[in-house]
């Protein structure tokens, strides 16, 4: 890691954390990693999404509602024993 003296001397703003997650046009990896798990189960649960990518249930809902709002992925035939279909 890069040394960080020369820049607290000029009073920048340092970032708590010193990495980032690199991010395409659909998202963050963990978004490509919920997506690609619907694409190859699309009845997959909520809660074996939550196992799978080691997230919590309410960050996978996040993630699938930010997905369903960008028009990326629709639920189809209900919410019970509906699928996913992947519109991207």
């Amino acid at each position: 890691m890069k040394d960080l003296q020369p820049l607290r001397q000029k009073n920048c703003k340092i970032p708590k954390c010193h990495y980032t997650v690199p991010k395409c046009q659909i998202g963050t990896l963990e978004v490509l990693a919920v997506l690609d798990l619907i694409k190859n189960n699309s009845s997959v649960k909520q809660t074996e999404l939550s196992e799978q990518t080691g997230k919590s249930v309410r960050s996978i809902k996040r993630i699938i509602d930010s997905l369903k709002e960008k028009q990326y992925i629709r639920r189809v035939d209900g919410k019970r024993y509906g699928k996913w279909e992947v519109l991207v």
